[in-house]
């Protein structure tokens, strides 16, 4: 049996702790809703196709199907995993390398999405790019394309991948506050 004193303190604290997480529910609701907003546009004929790093989602393959299907003549991938990444590996040393294409392989640094900005950003500039494709998941789309336009300032078109692995959204969601709430503090929009 509780104390008498301590009782009307406790049920106050059980409310707010009730009432935190239910508004925190709610608002990675909100927030899973908004990342999850198609954001894709249709690709057009571009100078690169730029695959961003991540999980074996679907992104690898679907960035050699926009290069074979002639969105592109260069695939840009970035891998800094190297060898132990083995689906970019694949892109990169040839047993998934797409047809008639150059495939050019990255390790940004540092090993963020800011990170592949710069290092697409460079490349680019090199080969005097104005207009990339650039492939990932939904939820990464909103943050990866404010990135890649910031840093490259040529047309960047955000061509994401169409499934969305529900089991994961959770870390995405709290990965992208996470990304959002770190490059604010480093300045990077």
């Amino acid at each position: 049996m509780t104390h008498p004193r301590f009782g009307p303190r406790l049920r106050r604290a059980a409310l707010a702790a009730g009432a935190i997480g239910i508004i925190t529910a709610l608002a990675l609701t909100a927030w899973g809703v908004y990342l999850l907003q198609p954001r894709g546009e249709d690709p057009v004929r571009a100078d690169a196709v730029v695959m961003l790093a991540g999980a074996d989602d679907g992104r690898h393959a679907y960035a050699r199907d926009l290069v074979e299907a002639g969105y592109a003549d260069t695939l840009l991938v970035s891998n800094p995993g190297g060898d132990s990444e083995r689906r970019a590996r694949r892109l990169c040393t040839g047993a998934d390398r797409p047809d008639g294409a150059e495939v050019v392989c990255f390790a940004p640094e540092p090993r963020t999405t800011w990170g592949e900005a710069h290092a697409v950003a460079a490349i680019a500039r090199a080969r005097s790019w104005e207009r990339i494709l650039v492939v990932t998941n939904r939820p990464h789309t909103l943050r990866a394309g404010r990135w890649m336009r910031a840093a490259t300032g040529m047309e960047v078109r955000m061509t994401p991948i169409e499934r969305i692995d529900w089991p994961m959204l959770p870390v995405h969601l709290v990965w992208e506050i996470a990304g959002f709430a770190k490059g604010r503090v480093n300045g990077h929009w």
